[in-house]
This record gives structure tokens, C-alpha cells and sequence, in this order.
């Protein structure tokens, strides 16, 4: 089954959506439907099973009814496959409505013709990969985090929100883990693949400068493959990571919670828990260079969780998942 558009979307115009047209579709929106544009806001792109793994949906099923029907109101879009029945495997990105109404920066109008390019941009965007392995990184904690009693994870920053706090360019993911009340904030650096290790392994530099900007010092770099990860660590072994706790991985370690994590200048691996704590929810008021609006939303969504610091505080813990 194709995607059945808004007819105010058949042909993507170039005018701003009507605001009639915008309040009568957000007096239609459920809690999770926000979630899911707020998240696609802020990850710009996310599958039907991510999701759901993440507490949009119970099913995958479901999911996709509900986020096709989202897109046939114009809240998201699939990014490729348009004209196949959606999966599990389907990804999502923002459409015109959602794109309207979560606003980055200044754009706060917008037309369905430049959401629809934007679109078509991301899906040859040479860094989508790199993107999707970042996704696929935290969603992978998320999941973990529901199965573990006292676990969440608390924070996931696309570069989107991270520029408010790192002033750069340089694309960061930040995120924390909580853990027994412990919190294991830290920098999140993805192999895009298609760059020299020892051009990955300069990023080093730009960490540097945001540890001692925002005192949070702990970079993960999780290679393609082992083959990658090798010669990563050759090139980091001879940059400068002093105030930097550096750590590497890869997928065929396992899975990015577990003991996966081998510091520069040690064969040992060490668990994500084993990293260093933050004592105290991170950005301090300090270090962030303007206000974050919209801030990111909590990646697990759950109706339940009283207040989004309920795990961090020992006060809540997620009920175990069928």
C-alpha cells in the first residue's frame, strides 16, 4: 500500500501551510504521535522498529499503522521506499506539518516544497550512514536500559541540540546513561566510513576543546569494523588525549553497553558503567552557549515515568517489556 498524501501535499507547494490547516491537525495528535515528531526533529531520521523499541508503539504493527497515517496527514514522510507498503524497516523523517510546527533555528515557516527537498537532500546525504550508525548506537541503549532494572538512558543529543552547548560545527552526539543513580555522560563519535582513520582520529582535537569547555571529557569512537577500530587506534595512540577519557569499540564486539570499550594505551575493555561518573545532570547552566528550544526529548517515551529525572533519582524504575 502506497502513501496516500494530504492533498495539501500532492503537489508540494510553495506556499506556507495554512494555519488552519496546522490547528486542526494538532487538535488530532495523540502524547506518543508528539514524541515521534519531536524525536524525528531531532534525530531526522528513525525506523518503524526503532520506534517501537523506544515505546511509540507495543507492536511493530501498530507502529506502522499509526505512523502511516502520520504521514498521510503530513507529520513525517518516509525517506526512501516511498512507494512500497511501510515495514519495520521502514524510515521516517519529518513532513511538512511536523517540520512547521518543531522549528530549528529561525525557520519558522516553511513549505511543503522545501520540506520535500530536504527530504530528497538527506537521502543522498553522504553522511546518512554514519548518521544511521548513530542511531542504531543509542537505540541500542535505550533497549537495554528498559530491560535493566535502575537503568535509562537519560540523554541522546543529535548535533542538532549539541551546537547549543559546543558553539562548532563539529558534529557531536552527546548522551547519558544512569545506571544504580550513576550517570555515565559522555561524547559520541561514529565511523562514517568513507574518511582515513587518521583523519577520524584528528576529531581527537575538537573533544579536546569541548572538555575543557564544558568539563565533559569521556569520547567514545565506535569504528565500522575491527579492521577500522585497529588502525583508529593507532592514529589516537600517537594524538594528544591528555584531559580525555578515549575509548574505542565496534559492532562485532557486542553490544555497546557491555564490556566493549578498550582505552587508549590498554588492552583491557571496560563496560559502559565502568566510564567515569558525572556527578550531577549535565550541561551545568555555564557551559551552554544559548538556551536549548526545543531541548531534545527523553529517547524512551513512557506515560508512566512521573517526571523525566524519576530513574536518575531511584524513584522509578520501567516495568519489565513483554
Amino acid at each position: 500500500m502506497s502513501t496516500t498524501y494530504h492533498p495539501q501535499f500532492t503537489v508540494p507547494s510553495t506556499r506556507p501551510i495554512p494555519v488552519e490547516l496546522l490547528l486542526a491537525e494538532a487538535g488530532r495528535m495523540r502524547l506518543p504521535d508528539w514524541w515521534a515528531v519531536e524525536m524525528l526533529a531531532e534525530h531526522r531520521v528513525l525506523t518503524t522498529a526503532q520506534l517501537t523499541a523506544l515505546g511509540f508503539a507495543t507492536t511493530t504493527a501498530s507502529a506502522t499503522r499509526r505512523l502511516t497515517i502520520l504521514a498521510r496527514r503530513g507529520w513525517i514522510d518516509r525517506l526512501w521506499n516511498t512507494s512500497t507498503a511501510a515495514t519495520a524497516d521502514a524510515s521516517w523523517c519529518l513532513g511538512p506539518i511536523g517540520a512547521q510546527l518543531t522549528p530549528i533555528g529561525e525557520d519558522l515557516d516553511v513549505t511543503p516544497a522545501q520540506v520535500y527537498r530536504a527530504r530528497d537532500r538527506l537521502r543522498e546525504h553522504p553522511e546518512l550512514p554514519g548518521l544511521l550508525r548513530a542511531n542504531d548506537f543509542f537505540v541500542d541503549l535505550a533497549t537495554h536500559a528498559l530491560t535493566k532494572p535502575g537503568s535509562d538512558l537519560r540523554t541522546w543529543w543529535s548535533p542538532r541540540t549539541c551546537r547549543y552547548v559546543t558553539a562548532a560545527r563539529h558534529a557531536a552526539w552527546h548522551g547519558e546513561y544512569i545506571h544504580d543513580r550513576d550517570r555515565h555522560a559522555f561524547w559520541y563519535q561514529p565511523d562514517p566510513g568513507e574518511i582515513r582513520p587518521a583523519d577520524l582520529a584528528d576529531r581527537v582535537h575538537g573533544y579536546r576543546r569541548l572538555a575543557e569547555q564544558t568539563g565533559l571529557a569521556t569520547l567514545l569512537f565506535h569504528a565500522a569494523d575491527p579492521r577500522r577500530e585497529q588502525e583508529l587506534r593507532r592514529y589516537l595512540e600517537r594524538r594528544n588525549t591528555r584531559h580525555l577519557a578515549v575509548v574505542t569499540s565496534n559492532p562485532e564486539h557486542g553490544h555497546p553497553a557491555d564490556p566493549v570499550w578498550q582505552p587508549i594505551g590498554e588492552t583491557h575493555r571496560l563496560a559502559l558503567t565502568d566510564l567515569p561518573h558525572t556527578p550531577d545532570q549535565w550541561p551545568p547552566d555555564n557551559v551552554t552557549f544559548k538556551e536549548v528550544r526545543p531541548r531534545a526529548p527523553h529517547p524512551i517515551y513512557d506515560p508512566e515515568r512521573p517526571y523525566e529525572e524519576s530513574v536518575a533519582n531511584g524513584e522509578y524504575h520501567y516495568p519489565p517489556r513483554p
